[in-house]
């Protein structure tokens, strides 16, 4: 069954701006990655008087706009990546007619694609060879690039897998990467810091470091505990995620949905992907006064100061490089980030993203 839910068109819109669009992305719910992304985007439309209609598969928003429109596919056959394959081949039809559509998920047709990673990228960074459902996704992926009147790519590295694995020409590639919501990410974090630590037993005197990772074996975690063992520093690992990672000492959080408290408990936060097209845990993380160490192959690295930002090579011996001079570094009491901002390098501001995403409609 398809659901639809709610419609509001008497709104006040803002000059320069079309008076709604279309947004496709099979997941609309609270969560990481390209779920904040698609919160962030969409409340920001709204704010800026764009109304919107959004096709998913899956809505679970308390909070949504009351002015979006929601129309709900949900799943048909159970197998997720055949829902997936069967959503982005039939969203286009529910878009509403007259309205541009912004394509996050992989949908030919939109006037405008919105790329957090590339597939290909993925499979070439992971070295897999592709199966069938990997084969069609590229195939949409293709059409989607092919087929589009811009192209946001939320990292120069996305922007580079586009122009060379999908044959795009660059003019119609625009680096824009993804917001931050700084109403939520802040130093003000920082208050309750002691007492998070507390409440998750991480004494003063523990490293504590935080992983989040809903997906333990892309984003490093075998890297990361080889590189703690019989690492003599007192490092507490804390992965923030939906599964447990099963290994000694590791103090597994669960999902969690107070990122900033947890940000700013952290002495750093790590990432050791094998692919991370951008990483929206840094500018995040950053502004909540906490340092990162991420791996090179991490697409945030490109746009976060060396202060802020301790990158390594993606080995053993490159992270414990990063470790020890994180340790230094909060022994001589100049790890945290008192003035954030400085150390990020590229406009977050969710209103200024959304206004350009919008732009590009009239490019």
């Amino acid at each position: 069954m398809i659901h639809f839910w709610p419609s509001h068109d008497d709104r006040t819109i803002h000059m320069g701006l079309p008076q709604g669009c279309n947004l496709i992305f099979h997941s609309v719910r609270p969560g990481g990655g390209m779920e904040r992304y698609v919160l962030d985007l969409i409340g920001a439309l709204s704010k800026l008087g764009t109304a919107v209609r959004v096709i998913a598969q899956r809505v679970e928003w308390a909070a949504a706009p009351s002015s979006v429109e929601f129309v709900v596919l949900p799943p048909r056959t159970g197998l997720a990546r055949l829902d997936t394959l069967l959503f982005e081949r039939t969203a286009l039809r529910y878009a509403r007619s007259g309205w541009p559509t912004l394509a996050i998920s992989r949908v030919a047709g939109a006037e405008i694609a919105i790329a957090g990673g590339t597939h290909l990228g993925h499979l070439h960074e992971r070295k897999k060879r592709p199966g069938w459902f990997d084969r069609r996704t590229v195939a949409h992926e293709h059409a989607l690039y092919a087929q589009a009147r811009a192209i946001v790519a939320h990292s120069g590295k996305v922007a580079n897998e586009i122009a060379t694995l999908y044959d795009v020409p660059p003019t119609r590639i625009h680096t824009l990467r993804p917001p931050v919501d700084t109403a939520a990410f802040s130093l003000a974090a920082r208050k309750n810091r002691a007492a998070t630590r507390v409440a998750l037993s991480v004494a003063d005197d523990e490293f504590l470091l935080l992983f989040p990772s809903n997906n333990h074996a892309l984003k490093g975690a075998d890297l990361i505990l080889a590189a703690l063992a019989d690492f003599p520093s007192g490092i507490r690992l804390a992965v923030a995620g939906k599964a447990p990672l099963n290994a000694p000492g590791v103090l597994n959080l669960g999902f969690r949905q107070d990122m900033p408290a947890l940000y700013a408990a952290a002495d750093a936060v790590i990432l050791a992907s094998r692919y991370e097209a951008f990483g929206m845990v840094g500018p995040e993380a950053v502004l909540c006064g906490t340092p990162v160490l991420f791996a090179d192959t991490v697409g945030a690295v490109e746009v976060l100061s060396d202060t802020a930002c301790l990158r390594f090579a993606r080995t053993v011996e490159g992270l414990r490089r990063a470790l020890d001079a994180a340790l230094q570094r909060r022994a001589a009491g100049t790890l945290s980030l008192p003035d954030p901002a400085v150390h990020i390098h590229y406009p977050y501001s969710v209103d200024q993203h959304a206004s350009s995403v919008l732009a590009l409609l009239d490019a």
